[in-house]
């Protein structure tokens, strides 16, 4: 399998993206901040995030499907993956908020910055890690479970900026056989995100929080 020579190939740039997960999950479990008690209006929080996240998903379930616009090709296949990997992780934790926010406004109770924050970071976590276990699942196919080289063309000109970081040659990012077991570590980021702030959100003691106005 080419899962371990892409790793021997790519650490640095390996290494260096889990280092940012597991910073984010440290602050998640760890971080501690006055400000963040402090509560909003739960009806507010859900609009706010109910309103964009309902409409960001809707462009991104329109978008990726590559509908027939007016537009060339590349064009089409950039907002595919804009929709893809960019826009649907970014709406599931705009709709957790939401649904944190409702369950909230249901008892009467504002909501706690520092509980948002954490469901914002659960959603986020969760919503990239499907997300790239799409390029698992499809490098894994066209490589033959990672078993042969197979070329990537611009689709892959961002994770080629990226790693050229790292001093890593484009003959080895221009690859789906590098691309998969990057994004393997990439799931396990998030994942671990995803569960530090689930964890810390369990273990905040739970107290009746503020009534919330109410406006006639």
């Amino acid at each position: 399998m080419l899962l371990f020579e892409t790793y021997a190939k790519t650490w640095p740039m390996c290494l260096a993206s889990l280092a940012v997960f597991w910073g984010v999950a440290a602050l998640a479990w760890w971080f501690r901040a006055p400000r963040l008690e402090r509560a909003l209006p739960a009806k507010a929080v859900l609009w706010a995030a109910l309103i964009p996240g309902f409409v960001l998903l809707a462009v991104c379930l329109t978008l990726v499907d590559k509908p027939h616009f007016d537009l060339s090709a590349e064009t089409k296949d950039w907002l595919f993956m804009f929709s893809a990997f960019l826009g649907i992780p970014v709406a599931v934790p705009l709709l957790m908020c939401a649904v944190w926010a409702l369950a909230h406004h249901v008892r009467g109770e504002t909501v706690k910055r520092s509980g948002l924050v954490l469901v914002a970071l659960i959603g986020l976590g969760l919503g990239g890690a499907a997300s790239n276990i799409h390029d698992v699942v499809w490098c894994g196919v066209i490589t033959d479970g990672f078993t042969q080289h197979f070329k990537a063309g611009y689709d892959l000109d961002v994770f080629v900026a990226f790693g050229n970081l790292f001093g890593i040659a484009d003959e080895v990012l221009q690859d789906y056989a590098t691309l998969g077991p990057y994004t393997v570590l990439l799931v396990i980021g998030e994942l671990t995100v995803a569960v530090a702030a689930l964890v810390r959100l369990l273990r905040i003691p739970r107290t009746p929080g503020q009534p919330e106005k109410q406006h006639r």
